[in-house]
């Protein structure tokens, strides 16, 4: 898997030098073993691997930390492809039987800048933390 890290104007926050609740920077390498990444499994040190890229989403998820962020956290350490469209790159989706109303697959739960099932008057879309893979 390849490093890979998000844009500094995403993932950079106010004070990030008297920032005591982040993990000391670590060493940017080519590759990545599962296991390397399974060791950054927590709030406070968060990686994700994404269609073969590592991702340190720590300083996204401690900026942005609310119940959107906490599927993230839930899967911090492992392999989220699975909830993306390998041909889009978008997050996945499927029309609800039920419903007949389009839903996105969030296996724990729906995460940053993902939409509720259904219209909702208290859903408002964060413009500043991006979902697409860059």
């Amino acid at each position: 898997m390849t490093a890979r890290l998000l844009p500094e104007e995403y993932s950079k926050p106010s004070d990030l030098k008297k920032a005591k609740h982040l993990p000391a920077p670590f060493k940017l390498r080519r590759y990545y073993m599962p296991g390397e990444v399974g060791t950054h499994n927590t709030a406070n040190d968060c990686w994700v691997s994404l269609f073969g890229d590592v991702l340190d989403i720590t300083q996204l998820v401690q900026t942005h930390y609310t119940a959107e962020a906490e599927p993230l956290v839930k899967a911090a350490g492992t392999d989220i492809t699975h909830w993306f469209d390998p041909k889009t790159r978008e997050p996945k989706s499927f029309v609800n039987p039920k419903t007949q109303l389009r839903e996105y697959f969030a296996p724990n739960g729906l995460y940053l800048q993902l939409p509720p099932a259904g219209p909702s008057s208290t859903f408002e879309p964060s413009t500043d933390v991006p979902y697409a893979i860059p």
